[in-house]
């Protein structure tokens, strides 16, 4: 067992480079009047003057002011702040939480502030923490922890801005930490680069983010990305390199996530437009709860659009011309622990699309495609597409207006080893639309509509028949400038019968709202609703995918709901806040890579909130129900603090 003294140590030696920064810059803003001679800006001075003036010769020759080595007054600020945190868990556990905290922070420049600006930090926290559970003593503790945080720009006003940044923080000096308290460490350093003239731009930034809890557990983030912009002319080439590596002490769980691309651009005139992509990621995941996995892609695909002009071949100005072009390599390797396994891909497409009249367009496209997996033999195949589509006007039907659309698809394929498949595909849709004006910045948009597919395929004994039907509701609203509304339902039904029946159903509701309700209320919400049912197996008539059965309906929620009122209860300067948070996927994850995401994930959060201020003295408190990483937590939070 650790005594205090070791503990302190241990924590001295983190802090040391964080501290020793700090303490230089305070010891060369005391130095003062400090100068270096380093050059001397201002013109040349011719020779001395020569003849019969001797006072004329001795006079010394003038130059510039010279660099002068010292910071210009430094501005000081900070706080001391006393808070208190009680939560409840799920499972009974009860822990109360009692700190003192105090920051300063620093900031001045050096000789001029376009030349070197520095900002600084230091702070420290005393905690006392009390928990028990349900049947179990409880357990006191006593600890305190340092925090100092610094950042250099070096000519941040230049073409070549550089920007140092290290921070060491605490979560309890927040207060807010709903899971386990943690110490967080990040180092970030950023170098751009762009010309005097021109559209070229370079950026490189490192970073380091480590999160490590109150039990020793790391969880380490190393990030390097480096991009590029060039653009002279019809030519553009822009790319980007990324780095990224995780590892978890606790779990064993390791993360390598590298990625590189390049694309080139060229478009000439509107006419001609040229894109062109290089890109390789490889991705290594290791943990001690799975097996190892490993998987890299490399691919380069280039894809060409060309509408002929007037005066070249081709050109006919009732019936205009599109011609698509693409080619594609792609080679992909996957390490399950069993051995790889590669596959590589070559694939090669023309299409041409020609316009008849303002209804009626017709179609062709051949592609070519070769795939080589392991040991396999090579597999080649040859795919050829003819086509017509029509688009009817549109048919006022009283306040509603009717659409209708129809294709007709003809396609063989010729694949190594396997007989002629002939394809035939028939698709035809029509819907009614209706716009309705509620009323000054107020509408509503009413969609509903069907179609139906018919695919073919000689190698399918049944022809695959879908029929879908869909409905969609959308309202927006500005009205008076103080809201903004927007609100939308769509309900999708798809239904394909082939050799068996199945379906597919979507659920989609979006709200986003921003009021303005007095002087000093307002309230604003996003809200995201989704949940989505399959039972099919059966390629789609319409879209041409396979289905893929799930066992039940899927949901998705994702949301933000807060209002505030800044005179509550009619008392000035109380402000009151309420918080609603719902996200039941979590998209950023540090073992992806992302060096900003939280450790711990929150998928449901309600906090209501009072903040006061007097002068530089505020007051928080806060009541707040979520769920962490499974668990519901139930917190009350109280911060007083004192700005200097």
């Amino acid at each position: 067992m650790r005594g205090p003294t070791s503990c302190w140590r241990r924590r001295a030696r983190h802090l040391v480079p964080v501290i020793a920064p700090i303490a230089a810059a305070l010891l060369l803003a005391r130095a003062g009047g400090v100068q270096a001679a380093a050059f001397l800006p201002g013109p040349a001075e011719p020779d001395p003057p020569t003849g019969d003036s001797a006072a004329a010769a001795a006079e010394p020759l003038k130059h510039g002011d010279g660099f002068r080595f010292e910071f210009a007054p430094w501005q000081i600020g900070g706080l001391v702040a006393l808070d208190g945190r009680w939560l409840r868990l799920e499972d009974g556990l009860r822990t109360r939480h009692v700190a003192l905290v105090s920051e300063v922070d620093f900031a001045s420049w050096l000789w001029q502030p376009w030349f070197v600006q520095v900002r600084a930090g230091i702070g420290g926290l005393v905690a006392r923490d009390r928990s028990e559970g349900a049947g179990s003593p409880a357990e006191r503790s006593t600890s305190g922890a340092a925090t100092g945080r610094l950042a250099v720009s070096v000519f941040p006003q230049s073409r070549f801005p550089f920007e140092l940044r290290a921070d060491v923080t605490d979560s309890r000096a927040q207060g807010e930490s709903l899971g386990g308290d943690y110490r967080a460490q990040r180092l970030s350093l950023t170098q751009s680069w762009r010309p005097e003239t021109g559209n070229t731009q370079l950026q490189f930034v490192a970073e380091r983010s480590r999160l490590t809890t109150a039990d020793g557990a790391d969880d380490t983030v190393d990030a390097l990305r480096a991009t590029a912009l060039w653009q002279r002319g019809a030519h553009s080439v822009d790319g980007g390199l990324a780095l990224t590596r995780n590892t978890r002490s606790d779990t064993g769980d390791t993360s390598h996530i590298d990625s590189l691309n390049l694309r080139h651009s060229f478009q000439d005139a509107a006419a001609l437009q040229i894109d062109t992509l290089a890109s390789w990621n490889d991705v290594q995941l290791r943990g001690a709860g799975f097996p190892a996995f490993s998987t890299d892609i490399r691919q380069l695909s280039s894809f060409a659009t060309w509408r002929p002009r007037e005066g070249e071949p081709l050109y006919r100005a009732e019936m205009p011309l599109y011609v698509t072009a693409s080619a594609r390599w792609m080679d992909a390797g996957i390490d399950t622990g069993d051995g790889t396994q590669r596959a590589r891909t070559m694939n090669g497409a023309l299409g041409l699309t020609q316009e008849l009249s303002r209804q009626w367009r017709v179609f062709a496209a051949g592609s070519g495609t070769v795939v080589e997996t392991g040991n396999a033999p090579r597999t080649a195949a040859l795919t050829g597409n003819l086509g017509a589509q029509w688009s009817g006007e549109a048919v006022p039907l009283g306040e509603w207006s009717w659409q209708r659309n129809a294709a007709l698809t003809l396609g063989a394929t010729r694949a190594t080893g396997t007989p002629l498949r002939e394809t035939v595909a028939a698709q035809a849709s029509h819907g009614l639309v209706r716009a309705v004006l509620l009323g000054e910045g107020e509408s509503l948009a009413l969609n509903v509509t069907q179609a139906v597919g018919v695919l073919s395929d000689s190698q399918t004994p049944a022809a695959s028949r879908t029929l879908a039907h869909s409905a969609s509701l959308y309202w927006q609203s500005a009205a008076g400038g103080s809201t903004q509304s927007y609100a939308g339902l769509t309900l999708s039904d798809s239904r394909t019968r082939a050799d068996a029946d199945g379906r597919f159903r979507l659920v989609n509701l979006q709200f986003s709202r921003r009021t303005q309700i007095d002087r000093h209320a307002s309230w604003s919400g996003d809200l995201t609703l989704q949940a989505t049912c399959s039972d099919s197996e059966q390629t789609d008539a319409l879209t041409g995918l396979r289905g893929t059965p799930e066992s039940s309906w899927q949901h998705y929620a994702s949301g933000t709901l807060s209002y505030e009122h800044q005179r509550a209860f009619g008392v000035p300067r109380l402000r009151f806040s309420a918080l609603l948070a719902v996200n039941s996927a979590q998209f950023e994850r540090r073992a992806l890579g992302d060096i900003d995401a939280p450790r711990e994930r929150v998928t449901e959060s309600l906090e209501n909130r009072l903040d006061y201020t007097i002068g530089r003295l505020d007051a928080r408190l806060s009541a707040r129900v979520a769920r962490v990483e499974g668990r519901g937590v139930a917190a009350v939070f109280l911060r007083v603090q004192r700005r200097f």
